[in-house]
Protein backbone atom coordinates (compact mmCIF):
# COMPACT_ATOMS: atom_id res chain seq x y z
CA UNK A 1 0.00 0.00 0.00
CA UNK A 2 3.25 2.12 0.34
CA UNK A 3 2.96 3.51 3.55
CA UNK A 4 5.57 3.40 6.08
CA UNK A 5 5.41 4.25 10.49
CA UNK A 6 6.91 4.84 13.42
CA UNK A 7 6.45 2.43 16.23
CA UNK A 8 5.27 3.33 19.49
CA UNK A 9 5.18 1.43 22.97
CA UNK A 10 1.64 0.18 23.53
CA UNK A 11 0.73 0.57 26.95
CA UNK A 12 -2.53 -1.01 28.85
CA UNK A 13 -3.17 -1.45 32.19
CA UNK A 14 -4.11 -5.45 32.95
CA UNK A 15 -7.70 -6.60 32.60
CA UNK A 16 -8.27 -3.73 30.34
CA UNK A 17 -9.81 -4.30 27.12
CA UNK A 18 -7.23 -3.52 24.18
CA UNK A 19 -8.27 -0.74 22.26
CA UNK A 20 -6.37 0.32 19.13
CA UNK A 21 -7.96 4.28 18.23
CA UNK A 22 -7.08 5.36 14.47
CA UNK A 23 -7.19 8.63 13.40
CA UNK A 24 -7.29 9.71 10.05
CA UNK A 25 -5.78 13.51 8.98
CA UNK A 26 -4.28 15.69 6.32
CA UNK A 27 -3.04 18.86 6.27
CA UNK A 28 -4.38 19.70 10.11
CA UNK A 29 -1.02 20.35 12.17
CA UNK A 30 -2.77 22.61 14.90
CA UNK A 31 -6.24 20.54 15.76
CA UNK A 32 -4.30 16.91 15.80
CA UNK A 33 -2.68 18.49 18.88
CA UNK A 34 -6.18 19.23 20.33
CA UNK A 35 -7.40 15.89 19.54
CA UNK A 36 -4.25 13.39 20.45
CA UNK A 37 -3.96 15.70 24.25
CA UNK A 38 -7.47 14.73 24.77
CA UNK A 39 -7.18 10.83 23.11
CA UNK A 40 -3.96 10.37 25.60
CA UNK A 41 -6.34 11.62 28.78
CA UNK A 42 -8.68 8.84 29.04
CA UNK A 43 -9.78 7.44 31.64
CA UNK A 44 -9.69 3.68 30.01
CA UNK A 45 -5.90 4.41 28.26
CA UNK A 46 -5.96 3.46 24.62
CA UNK A 47 -4.14 0.29 23.91
CA UNK A 48 -1.91 2.37 21.24
CA UNK A 49 -3.02 5.08 19.06
CA UNK A 50 -2.39 5.13 15.08
CA UNK A 51 -2.29 8.38 13.27
CA UNK A 52 -2.99 7.70 9.61
CA UNK A 53 -1.50 10.51 7.32
CA UNK A 54 -2.43 11.44 3.82
CA UNK A 55 1.06 12.40 3.22
CA UNK A 56 0.52 16.00 4.73
CA UNK A 57 2.54 18.91 3.65
CA UNK A 58 2.53 20.88 6.58
CA UNK A 59 3.29 20.25 10.78
CA UNK A 60 0.63 17.86 11.19
CA UNK A 61 2.85 14.55 11.20
CA UNK A 62 5.81 16.47 13.77
CA UNK A 63 2.92 17.46 15.62
CA UNK A 64 1.63 14.19 15.70
CA UNK A 65 5.20 12.48 17.32
CA UNK A 66 5.23 14.93 20.69
CA UNK A 67 2.91 11.67 21.20
CA UNK A 68 3.50 8.35 21.94
CA UNK A 69 2.03 7.54 18.16
CA UNK A 70 2.14 5.35 15.53
CA UNK A 71 2.26 7.29 12.04
CA UNK A 72 1.28 5.29 9.14
CA UNK A 73 0.87 6.94 5.51
CA UNK A 74 -2.04 5.44 3.08
CA UNK A 75 -2.03 6.39 -0.66
CA UNK A 76 -5.87 5.94 -1.29
CA UNK A 77 -6.15 9.02 -1.13
CA UNK A 78 -9.58 8.39 0.41
CA UNK A 79 -11.00 8.84 4.01
CA UNK A 80 -11.88 5.07 3.41
CA UNK A 81 -8.75 4.07 2.63
CA UNK A 82 -7.24 5.70 5.71
CA UNK A 83 -9.64 3.61 8.03
CA UNK A 84 -8.70 0.67 6.02
CA UNK A 85 -4.94 0.90 6.50
CA UNK A 86 -5.48 1.57 10.46
CA UNK A 87 -7.48 -1.37 10.80
CA UNK A 88 -5.17 -3.33 8.99
CA UNK A 89 -2.23 -2.09 11.26
CA UNK A 90 -4.52 -2.18 14.67
CA UNK A 91 -2.79 -4.59 17.00
CA UNK A 92 -5.89 -4.16 19.35
CA UNK A 93 -9.23 -6.56 19.96
CA UNK A 94 -11.39 -2.95 19.50
CA UNK A 95 -10.71 -0.10 17.09
CA UNK A 96 -12.05 3.12 17.78
CA UNK A 97 -12.32 5.74 15.08
CA UNK A 98 -12.24 9.59 15.43
CA UNK A 99 -10.89 12.37 13.61
CA UNK A 100 -8.56 14.91 13.72
CA UNK A 101 -10.93 18.08 14.31
CA UNK A 102 -12.72 15.83 17.30
CA UNK A 103 -12.34 16.07 20.91
CA UNK A 104 -13.33 13.30 22.98
CA UNK A 105 -14.32 13.59 26.45
CA UNK A 106 -12.29 11.94 29.27
CA UNK A 107 -14.63 8.95 29.76
CA UNK A 108 -15.17 8.51 25.56
CA UNK A 109 -13.51 4.79 25.07
CA UNK A 110 -14.71 3.63 28.56
CA UNK A 111 -18.08 4.94 27.80
CA UNK A 112 -18.50 2.97 24.16
CA UNK A 113 -16.30 -0.19 24.66
CA UNK A 114 -18.81 -0.90 28.14
CA UNK A 115 -21.75 -1.14 25.61
CA UNK A 116 -20.47 -4.26 23.56
CA UNK A 117 -22.48 -7.09 24.57
CA UNK A 118 -23.60 -10.62 22.61
CA UNK A 119 -24.74 -9.50 18.85
CA UNK A 120 -23.31 -6.05 19.46
CA UNK A 121 -21.30 -5.21 16.35
CA UNK A 122 -20.48 -1.61 16.61
CA UNK A 123 -20.98 1.23 19.20
CA UNK A 124 -21.23 4.65 18.87
CA UNK A 125 -21.93 8.36 20.10
CA UNK A 126 -22.67 11.47 20.15
CA UNK A 127 -21.40 14.76 18.16
CA UNK A 128 -21.43 17.93 19.36
CA UNK A 129 -20.73 20.90 16.92
CA UNK A 130 -18.58 23.51 18.69
CA UNK A 131 -17.33 26.88 17.03
CA UNK A 132 -17.84 30.78 18.00
CA UNK A 133 -19.63 33.31 14.99
CA UNK A 134 -22.93 33.32 14.41
CA UNK A 135 -23.26 31.02 11.37
CA UNK A 136 -21.13 28.28 12.96
CA UNK A 137 -23.65 28.09 15.96
CA UNK A 138 -26.59 28.61 13.73
CA UNK A 139 -25.21 25.23 11.70
CA UNK A 140 -24.38 23.49 14.70
CA UNK A 141 -27.75 24.27 16.19
CA UNK A 142 -29.69 23.52 12.73
CA UNK A 143 -27.78 20.12 12.35
CA UNK A 144 -28.94 19.26 15.99
CA UNK A 145 -32.43 18.04 15.13
CA UNK A 146 -34.37 16.21 13.07
CA UNK A 147 -34.96 18.51 10.45
CA UNK A 148 -31.22 18.97 9.82
CA UNK A 149 -30.02 15.72 10.19
CA UNK A 150 -33.17 13.30 10.23
CA UNK A 151 -32.27 10.08 12.08
CA UNK A 152 -29.04 10.22 11.62
CA UNK A 153 -26.20 10.40 14.71
CA UNK A 154 -23.79 12.64 12.66
CA UNK A 155 -23.42 15.83 14.17
CA UNK A 156 -25.94 15.44 16.61
CA UNK A 157 -26.63 14.00 20.38
CA UNK A 158 -29.46 11.82 20.19
CA UNK A 159 -31.09 11.07 23.76
CA UNK A 160 -31.52 7.78 25.22
CA UNK A 161 -29.26 4.73 23.90
CA UNK A 162 -30.88 2.37 21.14
CA UNK A 163 -30.12 0.58 18.27
CA UNK A 164 -29.02 2.31 15.28
CA UNK A 165 -28.26 1.44 11.25
CA UNK A 166 -24.88 3.85 11.26
CA UNK A 167 -22.78 5.37 13.41
CA UNK A 168 -20.21 8.32 12.55
CA UNK A 169 -16.79 6.98 11.54
CA UNK A 170 -15.37 10.12 14.11
CA UNK A 171 -17.15 8.39 17.09
CA UNK A 172 -17.07 4.85 16.84
CA UNK A 173 -15.35 1.69 17.76
CA UNK A 174 -15.61 -2.10 16.60
CA UNK A 175 -13.90 -5.27 17.43
CA UNK A 176 -11.35 -5.67 14.50
CA UNK A 177 -12.06 -9.35 14.16
CA UNK A 178 -15.83 -7.94 13.33
CA UNK A 179 -14.82 -5.12 11.00
CA UNK A 180 -12.49 -7.90 8.65
CA UNK A 181 -15.33 -10.70 8.74
CA UNK A 182 -17.43 -7.59 7.05
CA UNK A 183 -15.07 -6.88 4.54
CA UNK A 184 -13.33 -3.31 5.92
CA UNK A 185 -13.89 0.24 4.64
CA UNK A 186 -14.30 0.83 0.88
CA UNK A 187 -11.10 2.22 0.37
CA UNK A 188 -12.76 3.67 -2.90
CA UNK A 189 -14.99 5.97 -1.06
CA UNK A 190 -14.26 9.31 0.74
CA UNK A 191 -17.74 10.27 2.23
CA UNK A 192 -19.95 7.59 3.76
CA UNK A 193 -17.78 5.41 3.86
CA UNK A 194 -18.86 4.36 7.36
CA UNK A 195 -22.43 4.22 6.73
CA UNK A 196 -21.02 1.62 3.55
CA UNK A 197 -19.22 -0.38 5.66
CA UNK A 198 -22.23 -0.46 8.52
CA UNK A 199 -24.72 -1.50 5.95
CA UNK A 200 -22.59 -4.69 5.40
CA UNK A 201 -21.77 -5.25 9.26
CA UNK A 202 -25.33 -5.22 10.19
CA UNK A 203 -25.38 -9.17 8.47
CA UNK A 204 -23.13 -9.84 11.70
CA UNK A 205 -24.84 -8.67 14.44
CA UNK A 206 -26.88 -5.05 15.58
CA UNK A 207 -25.20 -1.30 15.85
CA UNK A 208 -25.64 0.79 19.38
CA UNK A 209 -25.46 4.34 20.04
CA UNK A 210 -24.91 5.99 23.24
CA UNK A 211 -25.00 9.63 24.41
CA UNK A 212 -22.59 8.78 26.60
CA UNK A 213 -19.78 8.50 24.45
CA UNK A 214 -19.40 12.36 23.38
CA UNK A 215 -16.92 14.03 20.84
CA UNK A 216 -17.02 17.91 20.36
CA UNK A 217 -16.31 18.72 16.29
CA UNK A 218 -14.29 21.59 15.66
CA UNK A 219 -15.24 22.10 12.01
CA UNK A 220 -14.43 25.48 11.93
CA UNK A 221 -16.52 25.46 8.49
CA UNK A 222 -17.60 28.91 6.66
CA UNK A 223 -21.28 29.08 5.59
CA UNK A 224 -20.04 27.96 1.60
CA UNK A 225 -17.94 25.61 3.03
CA UNK A 226 -21.15 24.06 4.93
CA UNK A 227 -22.77 24.21 1.63
CA UNK A 228 -20.12 22.34 -0.35
CA UNK A 229 -20.10 19.85 2.48
CA UNK A 230 -23.70 19.32 2.06
CA UNK A 231 -23.80 18.82 -1.43
CA UNK A 232 -20.44 16.29 -0.93
CA UNK A 233 -22.60 14.30 1.28
CA UNK A 234 -25.76 14.21 -0.59
CA UNK A 235 -23.92 13.36 -3.60
CA UNK A 236 -22.43 10.26 -1.66
CA UNK A 237 -25.43 8.88 -0.62
CA UNK A 238 -26.54 8.91 -3.93
CA UNK A 239 -23.61 7.86 -5.95
CA UNK A 240 -23.40 4.91 -3.30
CA UNK A 241 -27.03 4.23 -3.56
CA UNK A 242 -27.06 4.45 0.11
CA UNK A 243 -31.28 4.80 0.58
CA UNK A 244 -32.57 5.58 3.72
CA UNK A 245 -34.96 8.35 5.55
CA UNK A 246 -32.04 11.04 4.35
CA UNK A 247 -33.55 10.01 0.57
CA UNK A 248 -36.82 11.19 1.17
CA UNK A 249 -36.79 15.10 1.01
CA UNK A 250 -34.22 15.36 -1.76
CA UNK A 251 -36.99 13.17 -3.37
CA UNK A 252 -40.41 15.08 -2.10
CA UNK A 253 -38.43 17.82 -3.11
CA UNK A 254 -38.77 16.96 -7.09
CA UNK A 255 -42.28 15.69 -6.24
CA UNK A 256 -43.07 19.50 -5.68
CA UNK A 257 -41.28 20.79 -8.63
CA UNK A 258 -43.16 18.41 -10.53
CA UNK A 259 -46.18 19.45 -8.98
CA UNK A 260 -45.62 23.01 -9.88
CA UNK A 261 -46.91 22.19 -13.35
CA UNK A 262 -49.35 19.67 -12.88
CA UNK A 263 -51.20 21.16 -9.60
CA UNK A 264 -49.45 24.76 -8.93
CA UNK A 265 -51.69 25.07 -5.84
CA UNK A 266 -50.40 22.26 -4.20
CA UNK A 267 -47.28 22.82 -4.86
CA UNK A 268 -47.73 26.06 -3.35
CA UNK A 269 -49.36 24.16 -0.66
CA UNK A 270 -46.32 22.05 0.15
CA UNK A 271 -44.04 24.55 0.05
CA UNK A 272 -45.95 26.77 2.54
CA UNK A 273 -45.97 23.70 5.20
CA UNK A 274 -42.23 23.31 4.64
CA UNK A 275 -41.87 27.16 5.72
CA UNK A 276 -43.83 26.60 8.44
CA UNK A 277 -41.87 23.09 9.80
CA UNK A 278 -38.87 25.60 9.50
CA UNK A 279 -40.32 28.20 10.89
CA UNK A 280 -41.37 25.67 13.26
CA UNK A 281 -37.97 24.41 14.42
CA UNK A 282 -36.27 27.99 14.14
CA UNK A 283 -38.79 29.88 17.10
CA UNK A 284 -37.78 26.49 19.34
CA UNK A 285 -34.62 26.96 18.19
CA UNK A 286 -34.45 30.54 19.08
CA UNK A 287 -36.31 30.57 22.14
CA UNK A 288 -34.47 27.88 23.91
CA UNK A 289 -31.24 29.81 23.63
CA UNK A 290 -32.25 33.13 23.58
CA UNK A 291 -31.04 34.61 20.95
CA UNK A 292 -33.23 36.24 18.87
CA UNK A 293 -30.31 36.62 15.76
CA UNK A 294 -31.32 33.03 15.05
CA UNK A 295 -34.49 33.61 13.97
CA UNK A 296 -32.61 34.85 10.57
CA UNK A 297 -29.47 32.62 10.79
CA UNK A 298 -31.39 29.20 11.33
CA UNK A 299 -34.25 29.38 8.49
CA UNK A 300 -31.00 30.17 6.11
CA UNK A 301 -29.09 26.89 7.08
CA UNK A 302 -31.97 25.09 7.00
CA UNK A 303 -32.78 26.01 2.96
CA UNK A 304 -29.14 26.13 1.87
CA UNK A 305 -28.67 22.63 3.85
CA UNK A 306 -31.47 20.87 1.81
CA UNK A 307 -30.43 22.57 -1.32
CA UNK A 308 -27.16 21.91 -1.34
CA UNK A 309 -28.02 18.11 -0.71
CA UNK A 310 -31.01 17.81 -2.85
CA UNK A 311 -28.13 19.24 -5.90
CA UNK A 312 -25.46 17.00 -4.49
CA UNK A 313 -28.19 13.63 -3.87
CA UNK A 314 -29.20 14.07 -7.34
CA UNK A 315 -25.90 14.76 -8.74
CA UNK A 316 -24.73 11.28 -7.53
CA UNK A 317 -27.61 9.47 -8.12
CA UNK A 318 -27.12 10.65 -11.85
CA UNK A 319 -23.77 9.36 -12.49
CA UNK A 320 -24.73 6.03 -10.53
CA UNK A 321 -27.28 5.30 -12.86
CA UNK A 322 -25.34 6.35 -15.71
CA UNK A 323 -22.51 4.25 -14.89
CA UNK A 324 -24.61 1.32 -14.19
CA UNK A 325 -25.63 1.54 -17.54
CA UNK A 326 -22.61 2.12 -19.51
CA UNK A 327 -20.78 -1.09 -17.45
Amino acid sequence: MGYRGRRAPKSSRDGDPKISVVIPVLNDQTRIKDCLKAVFNQTLPPYEVIVVDGHSTDNTVKNALKFPVRVVFEDFGTVGGARQVGVEEAQGEYIAFTDSDCIPQKDWLENLVREFDDGIVGVGGGIKNIGTGLWEESISLALDTFLGSANSVQDRVLKGKRIVKSISGCNSMYRKRDILEAGGFDVHLSINEDTEMNRRLQSLGRIFYTPDALIHHNQARSLPAFVRRMVFFGYGRGVNRLWDLQVVPPIAAVGILLMAFIAPLISVAMLVVYALIVIGYTLAISTKSRKFGYLVSVPIVFILEHTAYMFGFWKGTIESVTAGSNS
